[in-house]
């Protein structure tokens, strides 16, 4: 059967959630899909409830693999799939009922190789709308460029409020690094967006994202081990995507890819060693602060940089002068009074950004 849609569902562990997930998907007005459920190596009951929906409903069809991955399990999928577009979605979240009848439309009428959308979160109820141009059709390079702050808005994350022309994928060779562990959306969507001449945005919240139950959030885990590599290699692929293709080019872009580095990356980095059960030493602060995509950072920004309180004001100190002592000093020692200790010994945030700018200008 030539399906139009194939929607792909990697799925760990996902037992409290799947059933809901499944038939807001199955009970799409949209029947012209096939469902792929890429169980990768559960030991909960996953893999039986993918089994009993695969009974019931002829569109559904399962794969069992080893633990590889959420890009693993991805690429399993997208290999498998025979529809003309594919969707990626997260086993714990929902779809609205229009989902696939939208977005199917919208990509069919303006022939887009990559359509996205809008989301709303769960419990809050907040929605989401990406910050690109929206309903204007253009190349993925003009609609990256098309927000403000694409990296700290987070509009290349999350390949789930989007659906991709099966086609381009195949014909770009664009499938998820299976080396990231973090971030693998963002650099699946930057390939996918500027291999791309026709693409498109819309305000539409018609995916349903669950911010409590996704236990494998870099929120809500503890300690990963593999956090930091992971990280720095989303850096490298990230910046060698946007040299290659002009990005680097356009001053916003880059200042708001440092920014994303500094007040994003760092604070997951630390808040990592926070849950490491090895207490970390000073060493392993300097080294976060030698890492290439924060020197890279501070001297893009130099003193551009937008302190939202004091805490990112003396995080962005601690990386402009490599002050390691005083970062794990911050974090680790007297978190709660850091930031009034270094005002009294530093004097106001203002006086201390005027001393420092003119100090580096001598």
């Amino acid at each position: 059967m030539n399906y139009a849609i194939s929607a792909i569902v990697p799925i760990f562990n996902a037992e409290n959630w799947l059933r809901p997930c499944l038939k807001s998907i199955l009970n799409q007005p949209f029947r012209n899909i096939e469902v792929l459920l890429v169980n990768d190596g559960s030991t909960d009951l996953s893999g039986a409830i993918c089994e009993e929906f695969a009974i019931t409903d002829n569109r559904v069809k399962v794969i069992h693999k080893p633990n590889g991955g959420a890009s693993s399990a991805k690429n399993t999928g997208l290999q498998a799939a025979s529809g003309k577009y594919v969707a990626f979605l997260d086993a714990d979240d929902e779809i609205d009922p229009l989902f696939f009848v939208k977005l199917y439309a919208m990509a069919e009428e303006h022939a887009c190789e990559v359509l996205i959308g809008g989301y709303a979160t769960i419990p809050t109820k907040q929605n989401v709308s990406p910050c690109f141009r929206l309903h204007t059709v253009m190349n993925g390079k003009d609609l990256i460029l098309s927000a403000a702050a694409v990296h700290s808005n987070n509009d290349l994350c999350f390949t789930w409020r989007s659906l991709f022309l099966r086609a381009s994928l195949e014909k770009n060779e664009i499938l998820y690094n299976e080396g990231l562990t973090v971030g693998e959306d963002t650099i699946f969507h930057l390939e996918a967006l500027l291999a791309s001449d026709r693409v498109c945005a819309i305000p539409d919240p018609l995916y349903f994202h669950n911010t409590v139950n996704n236990l494998n959030s870099l929120i809500r885990s503890p300690y990963k081990h593999y956090l930091e590599e992971s990280l720095v290699l989303q850096y490298q692929l990230r910046k060698s995507l946007s040299e290659k293709f002009g990005l680097l080019a356009h001053a916003h872009y880059r200042k708001d890819m440092a920014s994303y580095h500094i007040q994003t990356i760092l604070s997951m980095l630390i808040n990592n060693f926070k849950h490491n059960p090895v207490a970390p030493a000073k060493k392993d602060l300097a080294r976060i602060i030698d890492l290439k995509m924060m020197t890279d950072s501070t001297k893009e920004l130099g003193w551009l940089h937008n302190y939202s309180n004091i805490k990112s004001f003396l995080y962005y100190l601690t990386l402009k002068f490599k002050l390691a002592a005083w970062l794990y000093h911050f974090e680790f020692r007297l978190p709660r009074q850091s930031p009034l200790l270094f005002l009294k010994l530093f004097g106001r945030k203002k006086t201390v950004h005027n001393r420092l700018i003119r100090y580096t200008k001598r």
